[in-house]
């Protein structure tokens, strides 16, 4: 198993509700830049009836040796889950199908 790419939302206060000029957005992105943003996410949203778009800033990086070894013990621990959930299932299947 190897390490996975991760991406994270860099908090950033996207101030351009009811217009926003060229000046400010090129420096909103020189700022994001600095801020390591590769990717900026620009999605039609829906609140409380009244259409707006959600901005989302991202990174990514490779997760940490503790992000590794915690989303590796998740999934060993969803996996013995799953083998034994499947057993008891085949336990249950046999006892009803060995009396027949």
């Amino acid at each position: 198993m190897e390490k996975q790419i991760v991406r994270i939302e860099v908090p950033f206060n996207f101030d351009w509700a009811y217009g926003v000029t060229i000046e400010q957005i090129r420096k909103d992105l020189d700022e994001l830049e600095k801020l390591g943003v590769k990717e900026i996410d620009i999605e039609p949203d829906e609140a409380w009836g009244s259409l707006s778009i959600k901005i989302e800033a991202f990174y990514e990086r490779e997760e940490t040796d503790e992000e590794f070894q915690k989303r590796v013990a998740k999934e060993k621990r969803q996996q013995e889950e799953q083998k034994r959930r499947e057993l008891q299932e085949l336990e249950r299947l046999k006892s009803k199908y060995e009396q027949l």
